[in-house]
């Protein structure tokens, strides 16, 4: 037999890959329950083993009575299990295993050989989960949607498109900040979605399932301190403040 071997499994509640040696077995295990679908993990993989898409037509397949990932697939060839991915996940959604342990955060080698700097992160309570999220970074959003001349055109849009009865953003959202005006508001004020400042913490999971192109995420500051090894950081750093999300929106 062959080794390391290489297997996958997808469910309705978790993406699991394992590589397993003579005397050892190391897991990736993705808790779809717990996963809003932020893209981080994908962003922050050194291999780009973790894939998005067409986002809007996976999350269309998930449990509809789950609050599951939009994450495609883990590609148990790229990945190496040194777990980026768990020390990025703003939502505790994603862990190694080693012989069917759960591997701590401080016992990653890449935590303690110092590749990456320390996190200086804030927990902040998420009302669409019920839970706590990790907060490390500074932001903006921009709401994209721009408003047609034409009151008929318009209202083709919010009747067919957005909201339509999509409503992907404002259902992915963790903190609750996306609402929608009624029509007649909406055109009045020229103002179709609302985004609260006070409540975004612009994760980009919005961005990321909007299947009309209508959010933009961009971080401005990843909140670290402490030594780090610059080759290893510097990059995953350069795509956290730039193009956050990648992805294809291809049907």
């Amino acid at each position: 037999m062959a080794f390391p071997k290489l297997s996958k499994v997808i469910d309705e509640s978790q993406i699991k890959i394992e590589q397993k040696y003579l005397v050892k077995k190391y897991e990736l295990i993705l808790d779809r329950l717990k996963c809003v679908g932020c893209g981080q993990c994908s962003i922050v993989c050194p291999k780009d083993a973790i894939l998005f898409g067409p986002a809007a037509a996976v999350y269309e397949n998930k449990p509809k009575d789950l609050n599951a990932a939009v994450i495609d697939t883990v590609d148990e060839e790229k990945c190496v299990y040194c777990g980026t991915c768990t020390v990025f996940c703003p939502f505790d959604a994603i862990h190694v295993y080693e012989d069917g342990e759960k591997i701590k955060m401080e016992d990653l080698d890449i935590i303690k050989h110092n590749s990456l700097p320390t996190l200086n992160a804030e927990m902040v309570a998420c009302s669409n989960l019920g839970r706590d999220a990790k907060v490390y970074w500074e932001g903006e959003i921009e709401v994209k949607f721009k408003m047609p001349e034409d009151k008929t055109e318009f209202k083709q849009i919010y009747t067919n498109k957005c909201p339509g009865d999509c409503h992907k953003c404002d259902q992915i959202c963790p903190t609750d900040a996306i609402k929608f005006r009624e029509m007649e508001d909406a055109w009045k004020s020229k103002i179709l979605m609302e985004v609260d400042d006070e409540k975004c913490i612009n994760c980009g999971a919005c961005a990321l399932v909007c299947p009309q192109d209508f959010y933009a995420v961009r971080w401005t500051k990843v909140k670290t301190t402490g030594a780090y090894n610059q080759i290893f950081w510097d990059p995953i750093k350069e795509k956290l403040l730039g193009q956050r999300v990648v992805f294809s929106k291809e049907e």
